[in-house]
């Protein structure tokens, strides 16, 4: 009998029978194009779909990964289709990894009866994984999940601990991070001039245009955020929400703001379509609504005309320096715009794969051959270097990548990101004077950005400065209610340096999930306390995380102006009895 271990997708339609007596044929024209769809992510996941009933779907992955990847994206789709359209196919899915009988084309066993019980007790819309996946794609799944507990499933013995993928963290580093409960904030508590912009939904032919709306999207919450009269929480933050179904109250508590936007971005030809609308949070109530039509070339101050109009609701009064400065901006090539859009999508995955950093690189190389004059594209092009270099000592340099961020400042002075990338690369060759100018450029441009607060966080940490460091943190905490891993990295790192190490190795030892950093933090922290059952857990955590990590490795690329806290980390690490190269 021959097995193997595997990860098994089953995937059901709600109430097929009922939709059948209702209308068979549009019904069976709806189940051929979801059959479709299943094929063509199940396809792109490397995986197969090994068996079909009617509305019912089995198919099997080799990576955990890919298989979650794919059961949100074909869930994304769907629900999209349905929002454009008003009516059509909803799903169930659920992921369990096991061992698995092979009979021939087709598998069996209980891994396979795991995956369709936990598919039954799934939501519409839903996509639910067993602890036997969640534990292989915490680490290295840019999708974000909430821990649903123990269930018991209909025959099966054991309680099944369950997790639903609730949505992309949306980080620029690919590290895992506490994917934590929001706690909603009481009503009085939330300021009034406080907005999340929802990802706009794409509702243009192609759904190959997703990257286009989530970077208009993007893009506005940084506009937005330029003007200090508003709160605006994080990319992050909001993006948790894409494809949720979710009240709108529930929304603004969670998030903690009194309004929020959503919209739509249609592309027809050589022109676009935004609809927006601006909702009280607390009432519910719609404030503002609007359509705008544009040449693609005009995008831009598309952009402009809809962050002011909503400056103006929210906050009632628009600070004319940081208006004009945005419609400053020059006109840019759309295509070099959307060359960028494409190549920040592969960046988000550079810290995971070679090839999509690389590939990342070859779009901000198109979109600099398109506009040689677009900042954001030599910006982001710096950005990829310096990762390739980093990660893969790539034949590119930081030197060259220094060049290239230099240059984007050269042709926009007011860009943050441009500001925050060169302030990191300055950092990485020790030039810690200018690497304090550009961030603090960086935060005065753009004050509502909680990664650029982080990472100016993580620049005091290095300067010696930790208690500035953890100020820094806890604003951007504030922006970003989801705690990405570096606000947890950093948090950890200022307390070790504080010599703090029992609340180091208490914060790291705590989260439900533990980025390579963080661990090794814990396992430093660790060496100064009486207690060698948490130096355990904390070494067996990191070599999990990263089985071939190394003291060697590691501290090089923590950056302290003061050599002494490097040299401490070495010995703390050593002391750990971690691998030395």
């Amino acid at each position: 009998m021959l097995r193997r271990l595997t990860t098994v997708m089953a995937a059901d339609v709600v109430g097929f029978s009922e939709k059948v007596g209702t209308s068979e044929a549009a019904t069976l024209e709806q189940l051929a194009l979801l059959s479709e769809l299943i094929d063509e992510q199940v396809d792109r996941g490397g995986g197969r779909v090994f068996a079909r009933a009617g509305d019912g779907f089995l198919s099997e992955f080799s990576s955990p990964v890919s298989a979650v990847q794919a059961g949100f994206e074909i869930q994304r789709r769907l629900r999209t289709t349905v929002e454009r359209q008003g009516n059509g196919l909803e799903l169930r899915i659920g992921i369990h990894l096991a061992d698995v009988v092979v009979e021939q084309e087709n598998l069996l066993g209980d891994g396979v009866n795991i995956a369709a019980r936990i598919e039954s007790v799934s939501q519409p819309g839903q996509v639910l994984v067993s602890k036997s996946v969640f534990d292989q794609v915490k680490r290295v799944s840019q999708l974000s999940f909430e821990d649903l507990g123990e269930h018991r499933l209909k025959n099966i013995s054991e309680p099944q601990r369950l997790f639903r993928v609730v949505g992309e963290m949306g980080n620029h580093s690919f590290m895992s991070g506490n994917p934590d409960v929001l706690s909603p904030k009481p009503l009085d508590s939330i300021p009034p001039n406080s907005i999340a912009v929802l990802p706009f939904a794409n509702m243009s032919a192609d759904p190959e245009q997703e990257y286009f709306s989530d970077g208009f999207s993007e893009d506005l919450i940084t506009e937005l955020a330029r003007f200090k009269e508003l709160f605006v929480v994080s990319r992050n933050a909001s993006f948790a929400f894409k494809g949720r179904s979710v009240d709108i109250r529930q929304l603004g508590q969670e998030l903690g703001v009194a309004y929020c936007l959503e919209g739509s971005v249609r592309k027809f030809g050589a022109r676009v379509r935004i609809t927006a609308q601006l909702i009280d949070t607390r009432r519910g109530d719609h404030v503002w609504a609007d359509k705008f039509d544009a040449d693609l070339s005009d995008l831009f101050d598309l952009q402009d005309d809809l962050a002011a109009a909503i400056v103006s609701k929210v906050a009632l009064r628009v600070e004319t320096k940081t208006r004009d400065a945005a419609k400053q901006k020059r006109q840019v090539d759309f295509k070099a715009y959307d060359f960028v859009l494409r190549g920040l999508e592969k960046h988000r995955l550079g810290g995971v794969t070679r090839q999509s950093a690389e590939e990342a690189l070859s779009w901000f190389n198109k979109a600099i051959r398109a506009d040689p004059n677009y900042a954001r594209a030599y910006a982001w092009k710096s950005c990829a270097m310096a990762t390739l270099a980093r990660e893969w000592t790539h034949e590119n340099t930081l030197d060259e990548a220094l060049a290239l961020a230099q240059r984007a400042i050269e042709l926009d002075p007011e860009d943050s990101e441009s500001h925050r990338i060169l302030g990191s690369i300055n950092l990485y060759l020790r030039d810690f004077d200018k690497a304090e100018f550009h961030f603090c450029r960086a935060v005065g441009l753009n004050p509502n950005s909680a990664f650029i607060l982080g990472r100016t966080g993580e620049l005091y940490n290095f300067l010696g400065d930790p208690e500035k460091a953890l100020s820094f943190q806890r604003r951007a905490m504030k922006l970003d209610p989801l705690l990405p891993s570096y606000c947890r990295e950093l948090e950890a790192a200022a307390h070790y340096v504080q010599g703090d190490f029992e609340k180091t190795a208490q914060l790291v030892s705590g989260l439900s999930r533990v980025s390579r950093r963080a661990a090794a933090y814990w396992a430093a922290a660790a060496t100064h306390l009486d207690d060698k059952s948490n130096l355990e857990r904390a070494r067996a955590e990191l070599l999990s995380i990263d089985p071939d990590f190394s003291v060697a490795s590691f501290v090089p690329f923590e950056i302290y102006k003061d050599r002494q806290y490097q040299k401490q980390l070495e010995s703390d690490l050593e002391r750990a009895q971690l691998p030395l190269s």
